[in-house]
């Protein structure tokens, strides 16, 4: 029963989340051409986030806002609500252009950053210490309706992102470039746009938001297969879906191995994620030839 019903699951959530966030870093980059580029740029994250912590925030005088379900479904409105907001910003400068996607996506999370911490300074002691581990990102609820709710969005962002890989490949050399070759430009980012973002937001609805995995899987895989999308893309998915699970088995089991199992507390998944990222992205700098200053 515990293998069936809760590892079962939880490996295939960390699988389906790990490959979505993946892919969709393997697509912000393309559209943004921009290696830094990753699945929370665009205020997906934080959406969500400001979501559910309004919904834990107000649990107390609505008690209904407290359960599980709603918590994720206020995540998931949260998300569409920054996607949608970030598209109609981008939509009144009359280009959509990725640097408008990009400030305006920047601006929204640093917004909904600033209410998350005000909703947190007003709540109480429990309130702000259950919003706090929701956003650190765990796969703890993982079961098998998550999955049938957080699998077709995913599903369907992937074969649109697929459906679009040459189209990726040509947007890395420049949008001049790519229109001088018969691309559509702004239908596509469209299409990466929105696949990518629904696909994060299905994810990160009932995981919180677990960082630098979109940042990490692509960058390795990119050294191994190529910038071609053909064969990147695939390759990321299966990154991703390897790295996260395999990251929530050692969160889930660091504190026992370091105290030789005297105990048995669990460490968020996001907590690991952001640490392998950040050391990963510090020996990329540090790896980096010393440039000779502009005097």
């Amino acid at each position: 029963l515990i293998f069936w019903q809760m590892r079962v699951p939880r490996v295939l959530l960390g699988m389906l989340a790990g490959a979505a966030l993946a892919a969709a870093g393997v697509a912000f980059q393309a559209m943004f051409r921009n290696p830094l580029a990753s699945p929370f740029t665009l205020g997906v994250s934080s959406g969500a986030g400001l979501g559910a912590v309004l919904a834990i925030g107000f649990s107390r005088a609505y008690p209904l806002l407290g359960s599980g379900l709603m918590i994720t479904a206020a995540a998931f409105a949260g998300a569409v609500g920054s996607i949608l907001i970030v598209y109609g910003l981008a939509g009144v400068r009359r280009g959509f252009s990725s640097n408008t996607l990009l400030l305006a996506g920047v601006s929204l999370g640093f917004i909904c950053s600033a209410v998350i911490l005000l909703v947190q300074y007003l709540s109480d002691e429990a309130i702000t210490n259950e919003t706090v581990r929701w956003l650190m990102g765990s796969l703890s609820m993982a079961s098998y309706d998550v999955l049938a709710h957080s699998a077709p969005p995913v599903v369907a962002g992937l074969v649109a992102l697929a459906w679009h890989w040459r189209e990726m490949d040509i947007l890395m050399m420049g949008e001049l470039v790519a229109a001088g070759r018969g691309v559509d430009v702004r239908r596509v980012r469209k299409w990466i746009y929105f696949s990518a973002s629904v696909m994060v937001a299905a994810v990160v609805a009932h995981t919180g938001p677990i960082a630098f995995v979109g940042l990490v899987v692509p960058h390795v895989v990119r050294l191994a297969v190529g910038p071609m999308h053909g064969r990147l893309l695939p390759a990321a998915l299966l990154g991703g879906a390897c790295f996260l699970p395999v990251c929530d088995v050692v969160a889930a089991n660091m504190m026992r191995w370091v105290s030789g199992g005297a105990s048995s507390l669990v460490i968020p998944v996001g907590v690991l994620t952001s640490l392998i990222g950040g050391v990963f992205f510090l020996g990329m700098l540090l790896g980096r030839r010393v440039e000779t200053p502009i005097v």
